[in-house]
């Protein structure tokens, strides 16, 4: 019985048995068969990440469909350190706020407006979601009644679970900036739960 082959590239390994490296080597290839096989499997998971930022369920389709397409085309571009999925939410969480910045959509916050703010009381202060007796959804609820940019950090950081790191990245803002948002974003969170109890 042949063993499972396994990529090894560092201490953050990913493992892909034989018939998914043989998968991904086809949609390398642009294998239309095995690119279905991938975008079956990830389509709807990129369709709920998309929409979490969009808001807008068409939007969501076609930017789930633009970075299936062109994940295909930069196959050879994903390293396979990270898993596929991963790499795929990356695209996806790109164009969504890509999307977001041509639509206009999104607030764009200068430094200057909230550098003051909240920097100290952002990493001890957590949101105790049991304590506040609030459902998954319900928090959802209450998040989209934020401002445009405190929506997207918070989606970014506590639904999708990126580091500052990344987010800063995605977002092109400094890593003030981005602690600063944050922690304004968790700030109003907490005063509109506290609202809704």
């Amino acid at each position: 019985m042949k063993k499972a082959a396994s990529l090894r590239r560092n201490t953050n390994q990913v493992t892909l048995t034989e018939t998914e490296i043989s998968v991904y080597d086809l949609c390398e290839q642009g294998d239309q068969r095995a690119q279905m096989k991938v975008y079956d499997s990830y389509s709807r998971g990129m369709y709920h990440v998309a929409l979490r930022i969009l808001k807008d369920s068409g939007e969501a389709e076609d930017v789930m469909q633009e970075s299936m397409i062109a994940a295909f085309h930069k196959m050879s571009q994903w390293n396979r350190e990270a898993t596929f999925g991963s790499w795929l939410k990356r695209i996806v969480i790109n164009n969504s706020l890509s999307r977001l910045r041509k639509t206009k959509k999104m607030e764009t916050v200068s430094y200057d407006d909230v550098a003051y703010h909240l920097e100290s009381q952002a990493d001890d202060q957590q949101i105790d979601m049991e304590n506040a007796g609030m459902t998954a959804k319900k928090v959802l609820l209450v998040m989209n009644k934020l401002k445009d940019n405190y929506k997207q950090i918070l989606t970014l950081h506590l639904i999708e679970g990126m580091d500052n790191e990344e987010i800063c990245e995605i977002m092109k803002i400094s890593n003030a900036m981005c602690r600063t948002t944050i922690s304004r974003a968790k700030e109003s969170l907490r005063t509109k739960i506290k609202a809704h109890e």
